[in-house]
């Protein structure tokens, strides 16, 4: 496993992907590029791991299950390690689970809401609730990514990853967030606040 770290200030940043599964051959090449940008790119510490897995075994990270294999065990250290106050997870899915992940009733389905398209079938969401409640503080940032694995979308993905990057608070992240996807993010923040009630004032 590769991991990147850029010192340059006492706020933590984390960016990881291909947490299961093949998405580490999808996600890397997206994490590689920004790495590539991020010693000059941010006054934070910054952690970047492009994939912590290429190809193990597939199980879900809503599952407390997950947390028990290698690779989970790898990703909540990571977290333990660093407390970072911004995470962001990057993830890849098939063309047949579009419908499944966007899905009004994925709620009811999987236990938590539909991922929110911003175009170009990127799709983003809040984490898993088992590290969101379990490894985070309500005021830190947590965002969810999911690429698609049959397209090239690396410079939209990217486009939102730099500002991971560039934003020094959660509030000035969210701003250009919401002025980059006005409606998405509005869709996407309705559906945080309704489901984490007890998390406020600011989603993710």
């Amino acid at each position: 496993m590769k991991l990147y770290r850029f010192r340059s200030g006492s706020v933590c940043k984390l960016f990881v992907g291909g947490l299961h599964g093949d998405e580490g051959l999808y996600t890397a090449p997206v994490l590689e590029i920004l790495a590539g940008e991020a010693e000059t790119a941010s006054d934070a510490d910054i952690i970047i791991v492009p994939a912590i897995t290429t190809g193990a075994p597939y199980t879900g990270v809503l599952s407390e299950a997950y947390y028990h294999t290698r690779e989970g065990m790898i990703l909540t250290g990571l977290i333990k390690r660093y407390k970072p106050r911004f995470y962001f997870e990057l993830h890849a899915y098939s063309e047949k689970s579009y419908s499944r992940l966007t899905s009004a009733g994925r709620e009811e389905i999987e236990g938590v809401p539909p991922f929110v398209d911003l175009g170009k079938h990127v799709l983003i969401g809040s984490i898993a609730p088992v590290l969101r409640n379990k490894l985070f503080s309500t005021g830190d940032f947590c965002l969810t990514i999911e690429l698609p694995n049959w397209k090239s979308t690396a410079e939209e993905v990217l486009q939102i990853l730099r500002l991971g990057l560039l934003c020094r608070t959660k509030r000035e992240l969210l701003t250009q967030l919401r002025m980059m996807y006005p409606e998405s993010l509005e869709r996407a923040e309705k559906l945080f606040h309704q489901y984490y009630r007890s998390i406020a004032p600011e989603p993710f």
